[in-house]
């Protein structure tokens, strides 16, 4: 009886070979899959984002009746959770600092009370330090997006007429709000908010999420970012 032949010791390695580059591709494949899904859902997360903060802003800024104008210093009520900026001050500045301000006069929207909005930029830590601890979000050192806030608190009639003699400190019924939560920071070529000349405000928004090893950009760099100037209607 002839003996059953076996497999040689080069075609065994060559087998081997072969697997090895099936299952390489195979996790390639996969690596690259998992990837791509990944920046789409860091894309529609990030479009999400950018969709409900520039409707907002457009809202609130086409009702306002008057603006701070570029430089005006603003005092936040200091015992208001997420009003603390950089410096750990509640002291703002108007195009110095990613801070912009406004009043919106009495209406079916906002109550029978004038309110005074602020829209301003905190890092991811500053925000955690103020926050409660259920209100905290991510932060690591690859996530380098800040978050936008949305700060409100009634005032008086005059406010619409007299914006600069607002006192917003000590205020009732004041509160600092998460409005977006990856924000790109801003540079000098791209400031977040400009107080125009004309009573109009400019806001310029970008979105930037850390997702793995990689940085997905909304807009993408080479297009303009999110973009409106909107003198409100009350203005006089």
């Amino acid at each position: 009886m002839k003996p059953t032949a076996g497999l040689t010791l080069i075609e065994i390695l060559i087998a081997l070979a072969l697997s090895l580059l099936v299952l390489s591709a195979a996790y390639a494949l996969t690596t690259s899959t998992a990837q791509a899904n990944a920046v789409l859902t860091t894309r529609s997360q990030l479009t999400s984002e950018a969709t409900v903060a520039s409707s907002l802003l457009s809202a609130r800024l086409r009702e306002a009746c008057a603006v701070f104008p570029q430089n005006t210093a603003v005092t936040l009520p200091a015992g208001v959770a997420g009003t603390k900026n950089a410096a750990n001050t509640t002291v703002w500045r108007v195009g110095t600092d990613p801070f912009v301000a406004f009043v919106v006069p009495a209406s079916t929207v906002s109550g029978s009370t004038p309110m005074l909005y602020a829209y301003y930029l905190l890092s991811r830590a500053r925000y955690n330090e103020q926050m409660p601890d259920t209100q905290d979000i991510p932060a690591n050192s690859a996530e380098t997006s800040q978050v936008l806030m949305e700060f409100e608190v009634p005032v008086t009639a005059a406010a619409c007429t007299a914006p600069l003699t607002v006192a917003v400190a000590p205020a009732t019924n004041a509160q600092a709000l998460l409005l977006a939560e990856y924000v790109r920071t801003p540079t000098t070529a791209e400031p977040l908010f400009t107080s125009e000349s004309d009573q109009a405000i400019t806001y310029r928004l970008r979105f930037q999420k850390a997702s793995g090893s990689s940085v997905t950009v909304l807009p993408i760099l080479s297009q303009t970012p999110i973009r409106a100037s909107i003198v409100g209607r009350n203005v006089r």
